[in-house]
This record gives structure tokens, sequence and C-alpha cells, in this order.
């Protein structure tokens, strides 16, 4: 086994590593050597990232002394859709490039946008001349944000996920890093820039690029290129607003709307040949089902209608999640129960997200714990202040990703979370951990602002250098 130090040296290291040799370090030299390897990433870094070196500039930080230095210079998630909306809404790409050309190492200001009239125009151009592969989210509060990781922070994440979902001591073995399982994911759709499409692309070209026939199996067949999620996502919005009546929008985005209604009316044929494949030709067989929870809930609700148990075959890896819900949406009352009498469990849960390349699988003590190569921090969600790593506290979740060097690693998320500094987690896993109560503070409070504890205004400075490009 490589030694901790050589692995902060090439992150990528780590993913050589088996399931249990990852969580076997020490984790006092874990924190110093992430500590040490962050400060290295932010001067190579700063001259290249321009939001991160405004950042810098207006704290007055040139140095990562403390952990404050350090998540003083987190971007808040926000920062990923800070551009203006006018700007899509007028077509003009030229202006979207600049912002995203702040937020990458990779020279985007070259990039030919002559004749592109629409957002997936513009992110194939990108392609076409650079490295980076833009992931999107799914815009459904409005604004999609765009996520400016490139090929090779693609491919670590991929390796990342399968290493999560390798086994652990007496933990299952999902049998995916092997492509000896088929994969089904009730998912609309099955191509698109969102990183769940993202990952199925992967798997098709990586695991089961020299097997024959279809082995990931989505419910939606169709292809989402980012200017139909950004209509969805505004609809979405707009509906939940009452305000979809007043809705406007550019010519080129209403045109699309004919192609999302023929999207949605696929959808029972779809769900129609996807329960074929799920519960009659793979019955008896092995696979790997993700389906967190806001998806295994529909699923199992209609395999209750039609009177269908799951009958898989043993060591079936059931991957769920996000239990505490989703953006707003409310489970119903049995719930759970419901899950399990169609999805027999054990059902596996992960804590992830699209901003970093680590995957935090349940353990057996129902923890999360982090890899190595990501640092957490824990910030009062008022001030920004980062809390003491000492006991067991709860506070807004900030951490800084080592993996990706495209782009800038820290990040502050919406998310309140629980940590256990002092570990001694019962699966023995070494190191601090995350307890599973995960809430996004969104649906704690109306305005969920994240202030930075050096400036009260820094982040909004840092994103008034995204409206500057934008003016120009």
């Amino acid at each position: 086994m490589p030694s901790v130090a050589s692995c902060f040296d090439d992150p990528a290291t780590f993913l050589e590593l088996s399931h249990e040799e990852l969580y076997d370090y020490d984790p006092a030299e874990i924190q110093q050597l992430q500590f040490e390897a962050i400060r290295r990433r932010f001067a190579e870094m700063r001259p290249k990232i321009g939001v991160l070196d405004r950042l810098a500039e207006d704290l007055a930080v040139d140095r990562l002394d403390s952990a404050e230095d350090i998540t003083a210079l987190c971007f808040p998630h926000t920062t990923y859709k800070s551009y203006s909306l006018t700007l899509i809404e007028q077509g003009r790409f030229d202006r979207l490039n600049r912002w995203l050309n702040t937020l990458t190492a990779h020279d985007l200001s070259e990039v030919d946008l002559d004749g592109v009239d629409t957002m997936e125009g513009w992110l194939n151009r990108v392609e076409d001349a650079t490295q980076v592969r833009a992931l999107c989210s799914s815009g459904t509060s409005g604004k999609i944000s765009f996520f400016p990781r490139d090929i090779a922070e693609h491919r670590l994440q991929f390796r990342a996920f399968l290493q999560a979902h390798s086994g652990y001591r007496g933990e299952p073995d999902s049998g995916l890093q092997t492509g000896e399982v088929d994969y089904f994911a009730p998912w609309p759709i099955a191509s698109g820039r969102q990183s769940m499409p993202n990952f199925f692309r992967q798997l098709g070209e990586v695991l089961f690029r020299d097997k024959p026939g279809k082995h990931v199996h989505t419910l939606g067949n169709g292809h989402w290129d980012v200017d139909l999620l950004w209509l969805s996502g505004r609809i979405a919005a707009a509906e939940r607003k009452g305000e979809l009546a007043a809705l406007q929008l550019p010519p080129k985005m209403a045109a699309l709307r004919e192609r999302l209604i023929a999207q949605r009316q696929a959808e029972p044929d779809n769900t129609e040949a996807f329960f074929e494949e799920l519960f009659v030709r793979q019955r008896g067989k092995r696979l790997f089902l993700f389906a967190p929870y806001l998806q295994m809930i529909p699923l199992a609700q209609e395999c209750l209608r039609r009177g269908i148990q799951a009958e898989f075959g043993p060591g079936t890896y059931i991957l769920a999640g996000g239990r505490s819900g989703s953006k707003g949406v409310a489970f119903p009352e049995d719930w759970e129960a419901l899950c399990e009498s169609v999805f027999p469990p054990p059902h596996q849960e992960v804590f992830g997200m699209t901003e970093t390349t680590g995957t935090s699988r349940m353990c057996s003590a129902g923890h999360f714990h982090q890899p190595p190569w990501i640092a957490t921090f824990l910030l009062d969600p008022d001030s920004g202040a980062p809390l003491e790593r000492t006991g067991t506290r709860t506070g807004r979740f900030a951490f800084f990703d080592l993996m990706p060097s495209s782009h800038w690693g820290g990040v502050i998320t919406g998310d309140r979370i629980t940590i256990n500094w002092d570990g001694g987690c019962p699966c023995g896993r070494s190191g601090p951990y995350l307890e599973p109560d995960i809430v996004r503070y969104s649906n704690l409070r109306d305005d969920d602002k994240i202030t930075c504890s050096k400036s009260p205004d820094a982040y909004d400075k840092a994103v008034e250098l995204t409206l500057g490009v934008e003016m120009l």
C-alpha cells in the first residue's frame, strides 16, 4: 500500500486502493496532508481561476494559514449559476462563455461561437475546442448550474463511484466495477449533460464496451440536451409559483415545447418496456438497481398496483438514498414500508453531489465517511465561520476536493450536516464520519444566504466579477 503522503502528491493514486485500504490511514496524518495539499493547490490555481483570484484579492488572502482562510475561499454552490438569465434569453453565448471562463483553468477565450444560437450549441463548441465537458443541473429552481469539469475529472469521478460500491469487510460488493451485473435506473432520460446520464454513458463506454447487448437500462430512452433541461426547469419553476400563464420564452425555446411534450407522451411505453426488462427478464438474476427514494417510491407504488414483487437474484445491489426527501417533495407516511415490501432490503445509501468527485456510501453503522482526498469543514450557518473540528457538531457543510485540477475544489453547500470529528465508527473505517440526518437549509428557512466569515459581502463581490464579465 503506498504511503498516504504519496497519495496526496497525486490524489488519483487513492483510486488504485481497495475500499478497505482507503480508510486505513491515520486520520491525524490525513488532516495535516490535506491542509498542505490545499495550500499547494491554491498557489497553482489562483493565477488560472478568475473568480478565485478576485475573491482572494478582496479578502487579502495570499496564504492559507487556517481553516478560516480555506473556507473563506470556498465558492458557494450558487456560484455555478451566477450568470444572468437574460444572457440565455438574448442568446448572448459569448458572454456566457466569458463567465464560464472565470471558473475553469482551461482557456475558453478562443472558442469559436460564430453562428451559435442554443446552449447545446455553445457547449458543443466548448467541447470541440477544449477538454471541458460541462455538467448541468436539472434546473428545477428555474436556473441551470454549469459545472466545468474536464475529461480527466469525469473519469476520476467514475472510478471513485465504483470504488465506493466495492466490498468493505462484511458490507456488500455491488459487482458493478467488474461489469458482471446489469445496471438499472428508473431515470426519465437516457442521455444528456446531467451527472446521471453522463454516468450512464461512462458505464457503456468503460464497463460494458466489449459486452454485446444492452446492459444499461433506464426508464426513459430520450436525450435531453441542455436547452430542453432549461425549458423543463423554467416550466416547473413557473408552475410552483403559479406563474405558468405569464411565462415568456425566447422563440427557439418555445419551439422546444413540442419535443418536451413528445417525450412525456412516450413515458407510458417506456414504463412498460422498463418493467418487462426489470421484473420479468431479470427475474432471479443479480443486478444493480439505482433508485433514490424519490424514484423508488412511485416505482413501488406502480408495482403494488400491478401486483408485482421484485424477485432478483442473490447479491443484487439496491442503491437508494435521499431519505430526507428532495427539493421540498414530501414522502408519503408509509413510504419506507412500501419500498421494502416491493424491494426487499438491504438498501444501500450514498451522500454525494455534482460538485465533488467523491461518493460517501452509508456504512454498516449508518454513517457516511468522506474519502481522504476530500477535506471536510462545518460552518456556522449565520456567520460563515468554521466550527471547531472536535466532538460532535452540526453546521453548514463545506469541503475541498483535491482530485480536480481544472477547477477550484472548494465548495460551500446548502446542506446542514452533523459530523463526529473524533471518529471511532463501529464499521471499522478510520476518521470522522457524517450522521445520516442531512437536510437542506433552504427547507429550514426562507432565505438561505451564504455568508463569508472574513467579509459579509465577499461572495457577492465574487459574483460581481461574473456580472462584470457579462456586461463587457
